[in-house]
């Protein structure tokens, strides 16, 4: 497997996650000058739910 086919998974792979919405998924691949912020590359973070977003859903269910 070369790296175009690579990347190419991996992209696929993390569209689908995006698109489930369980998870968020930044994309920061450059850092800003002016910010002391450094490039993340890709960060995929799970959604979790509040109690309070848990109590309301429970409610208008």
């Amino acid at each position: 497997m070369n790296l175009k086919e690579k990347i190419t998974e991996t992209a696929e792979k993390v569209y689908d996650l995006a698109r489930e919405g369980k998870y968020d998924v930044n994309v920061n691949l450059f850092s800003k000058k002016r910010s002391n912020e450094k490039a993340k590359g890709i960060e995929v973070v799970t959604l979790r739910d509040t109690a309070h977003t848990k109590k309301w859903r429970s409610k208008n269910r």
